[in-house]
């Protein structure tokens, strides 16, 4: 279906589609357009809203393909290896499986840029563009209408972009620039989105630091332990001197192992907070992080409160 539009308007939707190709901060390019054109064209505000959506919800669906490659690979490799009759051709059947692998991975690649990239072109020749699936939800959620005379709803536009603003967890680092965006270009028109996006960056942003951290506890003793072989190894036969190195490694194994646990405890916790913060927004619903929302919320409220004169 072709669609009435200037040419700037052309190119500013195939650029929030095209913006595909900037991998983790693709998501951050359609928030900047929305937020420039959301009052100057409903058209370029509509696509940027869809390719904010498909590129965040991208990341996520990588993350359960690649969960479901892992786990199909846990299964299907010790299958394939009861299957063999000489036990000795076991070690080749990683090997086997790497190509189907590396083929659902950068297929699964392919296959996301390549959507973006039509949406480009046919908005770039004039053309209307949906999304699979997300699109007609999409517009259905909008009640998007190609009418003149109709203005995208803003609650529940700003309920879309807060849902974004949390999706964009899955980025990690990358992911924070999103809210931030959103939090400086739409502080003072939307209280509901200075919330929620300065939620979403300070809980991504604490997330990442916190990580960082510990990580560099874990270099730290990780170095330790390195430094703990040589050193041992080089040390003279004596009963004492033998026993101290082998006391520290115990204790740097043993804070590597607790690291690694906590990690794979917390990481799809934060996933799952960060996923269920944006379906409870998208949905219109007020969300708080534990602690973290009502700190942010106590805090605005404070800012907002004038002053009483003496």
């Amino acid at each position: 279906m072709n669609v009435a539009t200037s040419s700037d308007e052309k190119i500013m939707a195939a650029l929030a589609h095209g913006s595909v190709f900037l991998m983790f901060l693709g998501p951050v390019v359609p928030v900047i357009i929305w937020a420039s054109q959301r009052k100057k064209s409903k058209y370029v505000s509509f696509h940027a809203l869809q390719a904010m959506g498909y590129q965040a919800l991208s990341f996520w669906l990588w993350i359960a393909v690649g969960i479901l490659v892992a786990l199909l690979s846990l299964f299907l490799i010790p299958l394939a290896g009861s299957l063999l009759k000489d036990p000795r051709d076991a070690a080749t059947i990683p090997f086997l499986f790497q190509g189907p692998i590396f083929l659902a991975i950068f297929g699964w690649m392919a296959l996301s840029f390549g959507i973006g990239i039509v949406g480009a072109v046919l908005c770039l020749t004039g053309r209307d563009f949906r999304y699979p699936i997300l699109g007609k939800w999409l517009e259905r959620y909008l009640s998007y209408d190609a009418n003149p005379e109709f203005q995208i709803p803003e609650e529940r536009e700003d309920s879309w972009v807060a849902g974004i603003c949390h999706a964009t967890a899955i980025l990690q680092l990358w992911g924070v620039v999103t809210p931030l965006v959103v939090w400086f270009s739409q502080r003072e028109r939307s209280s509901r989105l200075r919330f929620e996006s300065l939620q979403a960056f300070v809980y991504q942003a604490v997330a990442f630091a916190v990580y960082m951290l510990g990580m560099a506890v874990y270099m730290v003793f990780f170095l330790g332990m390195f430094l703990t072989l040589i050193l041992g190894g080089s040390m003279s036969e004596g009963r004492d001197l033998q026993s101290a190195p082998g006391l520290l490694m115990v204790l740097f194994f043993g804070v590597m192992i607790v690291f690694w646990l906590v990690i794979t405890v917390l990481m799809p916790i934060y996933y799952l907070l960060a996923g269920y913060a944006s379906l409870r927004a998208i949905r219109g619903h007020h969300f708080r992080y534990p602690l973290l929302g009502r700190l942010l919320e106590k805090r605005m409220e404070l800012r907002q409160t004038p002053e009483v004169s003496s």
